[in-house]
């Protein structure tokens, strides 16, 4: 009788190994049947090249944007129409160079920074960041940061960091500005 337990045991045992072996092979073979045809796992990667790092610029002060877009070598956003004061810059983020430039209108800045890693140059600390899934500036998603009538939008592409900041405004206004901004390419 002992044999007959042992015997039932070891079948139990076998049984399980099998019907693991089984599971394991229909996860393969959906995963095979699963798989998009002609696509090369190897190729479905893509690996993003280093950005160049900036060269220094010449330090201007200007109000003629598409001449400090054509220095900074980047498109800047700008309000149609009206003239800044504006003022290119170098500066350095964690031991590289980087351009600033600072668009200056009657209570409003604009400023960007290439590359777009050295986006804390822009920030104002003192504001606190608003999550919002419908903030965009020229098409970009962007970020709010406020605190009582101050308000700083934040928003990237590939190259450049930017910032449009208000020390003193109401919100719905300030946003209304924001939709007013427009391209000035290099």
């Amino acid at each position: 009788m002992a044999g007959k337990g042992k015997f039932k045991r070891v079948m139990s045992r076998v049984g399980g190994v099998l019907l693991a072996l089984l599971a394991a092979a229909l996860v393969y073979l959906a995963a095979v049947l699963l798989q998009v045809p002609g696509v090369n796992q190897e190729e479905g990667y893509i690996v993003k090249e280093e950005p160049a790092p900036v060269t220094r610029m010449q330090a201007a002060s200007m109000g003629d944007t598409a001449a400090l877009a054509k220095m900074f070598e980047a498109r800047l956003p700008v309000l149609q129409g009206l003239t800044p004061n504006g003022q290119g810059v170098n500066r350095t983020h964690d031991g590289s160079p980087a351009r600033l430039v600072t668009l200056q209108y009657n209570g409003l800045t604009i400023s960007a920074v290439q590359p777009a890693a050295a986006a804390p140059l822009l920030l104002h600390s003192e504001l606190d960041v608003t999550l919002r899934s419908d903030l965009t500036v020229l098409n970009l998603p962007a970020v709010m940061a406020s605190r009582g009538s101050a308000y700083c939008l934040y928003f990237s592409d590939e190259t450049t960091a930017y910032a449009m900041y208000a020390p003193e405004a109401e919100e719905q206004d300030f946003l209304t500005v924001a939709s007013r901004l427009t391209w000035v390419n290099p």
